[in-house]
């Protein structure tokens, strides 16, 4: 069952199932999924979201003008290939579709300039040169960096639970504690799937 708040009120709530095995709070595409796995194991589950409209980080919405539609801070999801969840889920019976825009990102700057990152990593790199060629250079070094060493870790970390060994929390922090961890490899990743490109 999903509830919005500005839909459904309490006793609107109580007329139905009036006790529940999982509540989950938040209706993004993460607890969507985890409500999904939920009732798949046979529990009554309630799903709550506050928005006007379930999908978090995956909705598309009039923002600009009628008739364009955009991405809200669409982020998370580009990482569904990586997932085992649309195919678990059969997402696609219900009219689940990946769209690739190309270029999927633009940065408009006031001065009518523009960047955009496109499929295809040379272009991008093209599209960064017009501004800065040593920025367009260790944009595609962290790229390739990114594609060596971080893919495999979020793909291991999507199709598995975290540790909950002790001697592997522990290692884990000393290894930060003393300095012993690749902090430049960490900030590269950062900055390659968290900033901007301004």
């Amino acid at each position: 069952m999903f509830s919005s708040s500005s839909s459904s009120s309490s006793s609107s709530l109580s007329a139905g199932i009036e006790q529940y095995d999982a509540i989950v709070i938040g209706a993004g595409h993460n607890g969507l999924t985890c409500a999904c796995y939920l009732a798949k194991a046979g529990l009554q589950v309630l799903v709550l979201e506050q928005y006007h409209s379930i999908g978090g980080m995956t909705i598309t919405e009039e923002i600009t003008l009628s008739g364009f539609r955009s991405d809200i801070h669409a982020y998370g999801y580009q990482l569904a290939n990586f997932s085992p969840a649309p195919k678990e889920l059969e997402l696609d019976k219900y009219g689940f579709e990946l769209v690739y825009p190309d270029p999927s990102i633009s940065h408009l700057f006031p001065n009518g300039g523009i960047i955009s990152m496109y499929r295809d990593v040379k272009k991008t790199v093209k599209s960064i040169e017009k501004y800065s060629k040593k920025d367009a250079q260790t944009w595609e070094k962290m790229f390739h960096n990114y594609l060596d060493k971080a893919k495999h870790k979020i793909v291991y970390s999507i199709n598995n639970p975290p540790s909950t060994s002790h001697r592997t929390l522990s290692s884990q922090h000393l290894t930060r504690e003393n300095g012993l961890s690749d902090q430049t490899s960490h900030n590269d990743e950062y900055r390659f799937n968290l900033q901007s490109l301004r």
